[in-house]
């Protein structure tokens, strides 16, 4: 099928482009998606001539455009093969696309199992740019309930849902990222230090902290979302008032228990596939 978005698409009077719905239609956007729309399986990496192949716009269209989307990281490009796939920004417009759908509801009622029996609250998200994103969230009764709806956006290296997420880079990726995050901070070198830290939690124990290091009063641990196949990093997080989930309860108690937790969510996640 090809070209549907742009079917409509018209010469006006002075040779400029117009649409049958108005002046109001962009074309370089529609082009844009419709590259975009041509990665329709999962597992489809493609060359531009694939893309003129599909769409059937002309291969210095496809050019540019596949230039523009690799540069914003809607695209990735494989130098190796010469061929482009989705890219970060692209997978997370689809993720919240997906809000409800079979991630949130393999994640969900183990979240609040988890949420109920510690009073907690506990979330689920993916790193876009140098933010988290928070897909889901549960929270018991607690009188400190953490405002982190679908889509709320948290800094990823001060949360602990963010530092899990960290853990998923290669060494080199990560250090670029941090050293790129911390710039913008008020105290870098004592975040970079809670940072290796956690790195180091991470490595003995599987998972990291944030204590106070988002919010004052808030204390949390995370753990990487193991995920099989080619599906966008996620993490789990659980955390909650200070005073109430000291740093010692996270690392002998609520830790272990989220580690646990990951493992079940990512076999019900792979049983749903």
């Amino acid at each position: 099928m090809k070209r549907q978005i742009l079917s409509s698409v018209t010469q006006d009077d002075d040779g400029r482009q117009a649409d049958d719905v108005g002046r109001q239609f962009v074309g370089a956007l529609a082009r844009g998606l419709e590259v975009l729309s041509a990665f329709a399986r999962r597992d489809d990496a493609l060359g531009n001539n694939d893309i003129v192949a599909k769409t059937g716009l002309p291969g210095p269209t496809v050019s540019r455009l596949t230039y523009t989307l690799t540069r914003v990281q809607y695209l990735d490009y494989d130098s190796r093969s010469g061929k482009y796939s989705l890219g970060i920004r692209a997978l997370a417009l689809g993720y919240r696309a997906m809000s409800g759908r079979y991630i949130q509801r393999a994640a969900r009622p183990f979240m609040e199992e988890a949420s109920k029996r510690f009073n907690i609250c506990t979330a689920l998200g993916y790193r876009d740019g140098l933010d988290v994103v928070y897909l889901e969230h549960t929270h018991g009764a607690s009188g400190l309930i953490l405002d982190l709806a679908p889509g709320s956006r948290t800094p990823a290296v001060t949360t602990a849902l963010g530092r899990a997420l960290l853990m998923t880079m290669p060494a080199a990726e990560r250090e670029a990222f941090i050293a790129e995050s911390t710039r913008y901070l008020s105290h870098p070198a004592q975040v970079k230090m809670s940072l290796k830290n956690a790195q180091k939690d991470y490595e003995k124990n599987a998972f990291v902290l944030s204590l106070g290091e988002w919010e004052p009063d808030v204390n949390a641990v995370g753990v990487p979302l193991r995920l099989s196949g080619p599906d966008m990093p996620m993490a789990l997080t659980m955390g909650g008032s200070a005073h109430r989930f000291s740093p010692e309860m996270l690392r002998e108690e609520i830790g272990p228990f989220l580690v646990e937790l990951a493992g079940r969510i990512a076999r019900s996640v792979s049983a749903e596939n």
